[in-house]
């Protein structure tokens, strides 16, 4: 099965080109990037550390009600202005976003594309730059949409035609004018702003599997074998990379990248449930922790996780069984709590937020892992439809110092994070969401299973 798998990549690989009737693209599929003139990091005969995540501790299921001295202070609400990468921030984590909260429609675009995508294809990455939306559809149309304007003002789709019934997943992250965009066919393509036109397009034959980093002049990506790399962010060319543990066993969960920018170090968590540190100045390993089960078989079970995060000196990982703590720079655990989270938790500088499977919304303290308070999300709904109607967990911000909770279906609920209370509950879009949330210059903007931008202010 997995040669069958290797042969159809292979196929569309060779058989995708550049669309002339725009042109800009040049084809880049005869550029041989393992030619190239490149290094790997070496692993400096570090030894794995096991975490021993793997307790018979019984997951945690409980409320909790917060004592009467506690008192939630978070830092003022940040008001963001571009959006430059998913999650907004090298760190993963924004503890307080700015947003004037009138919840009032401001506009509605009409449908960014036509095209329907196949039912699991879900949660579209968006990023905004200079009051432009620069998305895609599962064809591969990349398109830009002006918010003053109200209109698309820009798109193009280098795939054949052929190939339209095979979705296209892109990850995008932009570093002053230039956007870049990696896809689940191994393409890595670099894109003037200022202008529309390519600046360089590599295909490294690997789809890719992972969010985007960028600092230094480095792009930081994965593919799906577990491979790292550095690319040069000027060419395109290959300065490093790193492979790590492979798994043939493939879920929902996608390598995942964090930037701790003040020590210089990328943070790595592979589908192998391998953590890794990299100075990526001096290109060497800081140190390795392993989550997986060592005394099982190799992939006898999936790993699953969470995005990292990281806040100040303080890493938060979460497997399919716990939430952790580590410093960030020695990979000393501070703690663990047994819990099963269903989205990326929330740091802030006292304080962690993180919901659970068994629909448990939960505020740690960060520096012991002690449950302050923990609450059922539904506890105060009357309605009981609404919890069928619900579905999946879309987003989890902190807003204006309140927690609010982002469904599938568009349903946001808003609970106070001081005690865990339902403070407001509305549907917001009767479309759902199918985007991360973001919020610019106190606005809240989406996209909706529709494939329509709504804006609110």
């Amino acid at each position: 099965m997995k040669r069958l798998s290797l042969v159809f990549i292979a196929i569309v690989l060779t058989s995708c080109s550049f669309d002339n009737k725009t042109g800009i693209w040049k084809d880049a599929s005869n550029t041989p990037v393992d030619n190239q003139n490149t290094k790997s990091i070496k692993d400096n005969k570090l030894s794995t550390k096991y975490e021993e995540v793997f307790t018979k501790n019984k997951t945690y299921n409980e409320e909790k009600q917060a004592t009467s001295l506690f008192n939630f202070k978070n830092s003022e609400p940040i008001k963001i202005i571009n959006w430059f990468e998913q999650y907004a921030v090298p760190t993963n984590n924004i503890s307080n976003f700015s947003y004037s909260d009138y919840k009032i429609l401001l506009s509605k675009s009409s449908k960014l594309s036509r095209s329907t995508p196949s039912e699991n294809y879900f949660g579209k990455k968006i990023v905004f730059y200079k009051k432009n939306l620069i998305s895609y559809d599962h064809k591969g149309t990349i398109f830009i949409y002006s918010l003053s304007a109200n209109k698309k003002i820009f798109e193009y789709n280098f795939y054949k035609k052929k190939f339209k019934k095979f979705d296209k997943k892109i990850n995008l992250i932009i570093n002053e004018n230039i956007l870049y965009a990696s896809d689940n066919l191994g393409y890595l393509y670099a894109i003037n702003l200022n202008n529309n036109l390519v600046i360089w397009a590599k295909n490294y034959g690997v789809p890719f599997r992972s969010n985007l980093k960028f600092t230094n002049g480095q792009i930081f990506l994965a593919n799906q074998d577990n491979v790292i790399y550095s690319i040069d962010s000027k060419t395109g060319n290959k300065n490093w990379q790193f492979a790590t543990t492979l798994t043939f066993l493939k879920s929902d969960f996608e390598n995942n990248f964090a930037l701790d920018l003040i020590n210089k170090n990328l943070l790595f968590m592979n589908t192998s449930g391998e953590l890794y540190s990299i100075n990526y100045v001096t290109q060497k390993i800081n140190w390795i922790l392993n989550f997986k089960n060592n005394s099982l078989d190799e992939d006898a079970e999936l790993f699953l996780s969470q995005p990292l995060v990281i806040q100040n000196n303080n890493l938060i990982v979460t497997t399919d069984n716990a939430v952790l703590s580590y410093d960030v720079l020695t990979s000393s655990k501070n703690w663990a709590l047994p819990a099963i989270s269903i989205f990326k938790p929330i740091v802030t500088s006292n304080y962690i937020y993180v919901i659970l499977k068994n629909d448990l919304l939960i505020c740690l303290d960060n520096k012991n892992g002690k449950v302050v308070w923990s609450k059922n999300i539904f506890t105060n709904i009357k309605n009981k439809n609404i919890k069928d109607k619900f579905d999946a967990v879309i987003d989890f911000k902190i807003v204006n110092s309140k927690i609010n909770i982002y469904s599938k279906y568009g349903y946001l609920l808003s609970f106070n994070p001081s005690n865990g209370n339902l403070n407001y509950l509305g549907r917001i879009s009767k479309k759902g969401i199918n985007s991360e949330i973001v919020f610019l210059n106190n606005n809240m903007l989406f996209i909706d299973m529709a494939n329509r931008l709504l804006n609110f202010n």
